[in-house]
This record gives C-alpha cells, structure tokens and sequence, in this order.
C-alpha cells in the first residue's frame, strides 16, 4: 500500500481490570488519535484497514491501520500546523469513506479536498466563502457528492470553544444564524444547497445504502431545540421529523443510522427523573417513521454517552468509565454488560471514546485518555 510514511504496530494486548477481557491498544503515540466516529464508515480494503486522525510531528494528518497486523500508513503530507492561517481550522476529516470511489473527503484552511485512498492523490472540490464556516464532508451513498453545512463565522461575537464542555453552546443556538445543508459534486466541485434555515443545523448524516436520503438535526442544548432529529429527501427537497418529543423536556439526541440505511437509532432521557435510574431509553425507527421501538435501558442521564449500533440485535454505550453492550430482544434492551473499562475523559469532543462497532459486528473500537493522549483501542465482543 502507498504511503508518504509507515509505522511499525505500537499495540498491546491487556487484560481489563474489572471484566478480565482481552483488550486490544491500536495506538501508542505521545499525541492524540482518534477512529472514526460512530456514524461513520471509516474502513476499507475489504474491512482490514481503518482510518484515523493523529497528531504526530506538530502536525494532523490522516492515517489508516491494517487491523490484524497493526501496521500504521500515513496517508496525507501535512506539515507544522503553523502553515495554516490561525484564523482559519486545521484539517477536519468525517473519515466516511466513499465507498463507490475509494474516496475520503477533509477540510483544511479554506477548502474541503478529496483524498484518492490509493494514489493518495488530493483535489480540491470546494472553496469556503470568506466568513464562512462549513463542517460536513460525507459522501452520499450513490459516491456523486458529499453534503455539509456552510453557516455564517460568528465566532467574532459569540465565544465558542464547543468541543471543550461545549462552551458557547446556547448562544451559538439562540444567535439563529442562516445554516444550508450543501451538495457538492465530486468530480465539478458544482454546490447546490438543498436546505436552509435560521437555524443550527449539525450532524449531516447521509443514509449508507439510500442516496436520497440524509438527517440532520437541530443543533442546542437538547432540551431546548424544537426537534433533534430530521429526514430530509432529497427526491422532494422536503424534511420530517424523527421522533418527535412526545412531553416538554424530553431529551433526544445520538442518532446515527443502521447499516441498512432504513433504520434510525438515538436515546432518549425523561426530563423528570431526578435520580439515575430507569429514566433514559434506546431507540430506533424506520425512516418514514413506523416500527418505533423504545425501551428503558436503566442507562443514567446526567453522565456523557454514546451510542452505536450496526443493527436491531447489538448496541454499544460508554456511559461512565465503561464500554457496555446491551442486546434487543422482543422490544426490551437487556444490560448493561460491561466488557471493558475505557477509563477515559470526556473533556475533549473528540477524545470521548464514542464507542461503535466494527462492520462485522465483533468488535468495539473506541478512543480512551486512560494514558494521558487520546489513543484507540478495540476489544472483542464475547459471550451473551
């Protein structure tokens, strides 16, 4: 495989100290990795290699590892974060891969790029406006575009640092500045956009089988936002709503989509619980909304979680200090199992572990500061 440098495996193999399973460390670097996150599909070559994002040599640049022999290729070539502008990001990438075309999509400075994971080849595909921000790049299913949102920069006037404890979070909801959901064509870099509003619009997920599909979501505190959760089709330029708040207060939020591309998973919590127990729910739904299935999952509600699933059978969490496994059966949500400790902080948005499941299913990937930098780690799946 082509690669601008390898690394040699820096995993370990240990034994968690509350479940005694066999956890596996992908990473060992004194700077920050992070896998995918969970609504994206970061693997490719058959599902033997993953890509991430790391920081090493003062410098973010986008990685992949063959899972069974731990061997690390770097796949960009960027130097010193210094050469980028300091009023504008450094790279971002979904890690989503566009699986028709052998594609992931990033941006960087002032431009969203197209990275040919086998020539390693970059394109521009789109320039930023002046005082614009945009965060998306995922490929829809049919591999033609990628969809983000390009929304004005108010960061001049509303102080935000959201990926530390979400700061400036209810002033960048209440400043209801115009977002647009954009389609931007691979190969003519042509953007349309396909939805608009004075509204915080996040979390662009495209359906991984339906090319007409996508959600987004109203972005804010989560008791506060009018819906969480929408489908746009893009056959008809119209969007609905997905699972509507059915009392005031109720808060809904981590939706992701099935590997079928139908099904819709989230989490809910119940405003009136007081205490941690039996007042959060897993969920999922059909995309036009029928086959609802919630249940109670004894899932604490004021505590930082996520949540994954690649079906209706296995669902994953990281509530508190543990990766938990809970299993759907006959409407009820049995668990939480935990299989490992991931130990981590949930300081930093990208260093929650922000657990999902590998495509077969097997395994949990997930990112831990156990040992002080962020770092990815994968354990097995094992027993009932």
């Amino acid at each position: 495989m082509k690669s601008f440098e390898v690394f040699a495996p820096e995993g370990e193999v240990f034994l968690d100290r509350a479940t005694g399973a066999r956890v596996r460390r992908l990473t060992n670097w004194r700077g920050h990795s992070n896998h995918p996150y969970f609504t994206d599909n970061g693997w490719f070559a058959g599902d033997s290699r993953m890509l991430f994002i790391s920081d090493r040599g003062n410098a973010r640049n986008i990685f992949s590892i063959h899972i069974e022999s731990g061997e690390i290729h770097r796949l960009t070539d960027f130097a010193a974060v210094e050469s980028v502008p300091a009023e504008r990001d450094d790279i971002y990438c979904s890690m989503h891969i566009n699986q028709k075309r052998g594609e992931v999509y990033f941006k960087r400075g002032g431009g969203v790029f197209a990275l040919d994971l086998e020539s390693l080849e970059t394109r521009q595909i789109f320039a930023i406006p002046e005082g614009f921000r945009f965060h998306g790049t995922r490929p829809l299913a049919c591999g033609n575009y990628i969809v983000g949102v390009l929304s004005e920069d108010i960061s001049r006037r509303v102080a935000q640092n959201l990926s530390a404890g979400y700061v400036g979070m209810r002033e960048t909801f209440e400043a209801r500045h115009e977002h647009k959901i954009l389609r931007i064509n691979v190969d003519s870099g042509q953007a349309d956009a396909i939805w608009q509003e004075n509204a915080w619009l996040g979390h662009i997920n495209p359906s991984p089988t339906r090319p007409d599909l996508l959600t987004f979501c109203h972005e804010g505190p989560w008791d506060l936002v009018d819906n969480r959760i929408w489908l746009l089709d893009l056959t008809t330029g119209k969007a609905a709503k997905i699972r509507p708040r059915k009392e005031p207060g109720e808060q809904i939020g981590h939706e992701y989509w099935f590997a079928d591309g139908e099904h819709i998973g989230y989490q809910c919590h119940d405003p009136k619980s007081e205490d941690n127990s039996g007042n959060s729910w897993f969920g999922y739904v059909k995309y036009d909304g029928s086959g609802e299935i919630e249940a109670d999952c004894k899932y604490p509600r004021n505590t930082p979680d996520h949540l994954h699933s690649n079906d209706d059978k296995i669902f994953v969490s990281d509530t508190g200090k543990s990766i938990n496994i809970f299993r759907q059966e006959n409407g009820k949500f049995i668990g939480p199992r935990p299989i490992c400790m991931h130990d981590g902080s949930f300081f930093w948005g990208a260093h929650h572990p922000h657990p999902r499941l590998s495509p077969d299913g097997r395994h949990v990937i997930f990112n831990s500061t156990a040992a002080g930098y962020c770092n990815i780690y994968m354990v097995e799946i094992m027993g009932g």
